[in-house]
């Protein structure tokens, strides 16, 4: 499903049919190829594979494998625990390390053979061409999984006090960054990190912010997809809004507001007032792209799921009311 690099293929083709042999039966052949290439990147709905790190060490393991890690790109729907029985399978002798943190030179100089297996998350790209422009999701999302060279891990830690109510508040994020030797997917499925590094620390704030921004993202890439396809199925919309409005289910950002939206935090922490202030216009603007899902939804649910769209388009109504009273109202265009 990469058409994205079918269609490059058959440009070049395209310009021999046209300039070199003056094939134009081919040629029309090959653009009528080339156009429904073009009409599944913004029809057809593309499964995400999953990245991992894997990390081989000990002395146990050949030299082309010891003390490296290495990227793999998942199979569709491939989950990480099915990854790594395989990946177990090949090496029967080897102990799985249950620790995500780099090994220290005990593990590396032994015998043995130990292999560490956690999910990575794929950095897009920043694609010149894209700039300033208004490029559908369905475009841009082949580029967020597909010829990427970064990976993100972040690892979340503790701290300060932590509060049994409220874990968000002392909720720290440490990210690793990997880079490869070449670009995935590539001739292989796997190519070796060619360098590692601690990018940054994100605090508990600023993790809410990225973590909002991301759900509002999701949302919006999901109207999209359900705008231009009649036929998916309403399954993963219900999920995704349900999760979201009903607090029986998620609670959705009010843990946010008692972690940071308080006189004790805004008193205490003075120089995050811009980032308090990004998170309650992202919280605002969520109201809006639920909304647009819930339509959706509405339209398509089925007779038998008319009670469960009517719960949920019920905790939306408390839910925007709440919201606009707060942090005020924003509209779609």
């Amino acid at each position: 499903q990469m058409w994205e690099e079918a269609i490059s293929l058959c440009k070049e083709l395209a310009e021999q049919y046209e300039k070199e042999v003056f094939d134009y039966e081919l040629l029309s052949q090959n653009l009528i190829q080339q156009a429904k290439f073009y009409e599944n990147i913004m029809k057809i709905l593309r499964p995400k594979p999953d990245y991992f790190a894997v990390g081989y060490y000990g002395q146990g393991f050949p030299t082309f494998l010891r003390n490296k890690v290495f990227i793999y790109r998942g199979k569709e729907y491939e989950r990480r625990e099915d990854f790594q029985a395989h990946l177990m399978s090949q090496f029967p002798s080897a102990e799985k390390m249950n620790t995500t943190a780099e090994p220290g030179e005990d593990v590396r100089s032994s015998p043995g053979q130990y292999i560490q297996c956690f999910t990575v998350q794929p950095v897009l790209e920043e694609q010149p061409r894209f700039k300033n422009k208004a490029v559908p999701d369905q475009i841009i999302n082949f580029y967020k999984s597909n010829n990427v060279q970064r990976f993100h891990y972040s690892r979340p830690v503790r701290k300060g006090s932590v509060d049994p109510e409220n874990e968000f508040a002392s909720m720290w994020i440490e990210r690793t960054s990997f880079v490869t030797a070449y670009k995935l997917p590539g001739i292989l499925r796997w190519f070796e990190v060619s360098s590692v590094s601690l990018q940054t620390t994100i605090s508990p704030l600023e993790n809410a912010i990225e973590t909002m921004s991301t759900t509002n993202e999701k949302i919006l890439m999901m109207i999209n997809q359900y705008q231009s396809d009649e036929n998916l199925p309403i399954n993963p919309l219900s999920m995704l809004l349900n999760g979201i409005v009903d607090p029986a289910v998620m609670g959705g950002f009010a843990k946010y507001e008692k972690a940071f939206f308080t006189e004790e935090y805004i008193r205490d922490h003075p120089e995050d007032e811009e980032k308090l202030n990004r998170l309650k216009d992202l919280i605002a603007w969520q109201i809006p792209f639920l909304g647009a899902g819930i339509k959706i939804h509405e339209r398509r649910v089925s007779e038998n799921l008319r009670p469960f769209h009517d719960r949920m388009e019920e905790c939306f109504m408390h839910l925007k009311v709440k919201v606009e009273k707060q942090y005020g109202a924003r509209e779609l265009v």
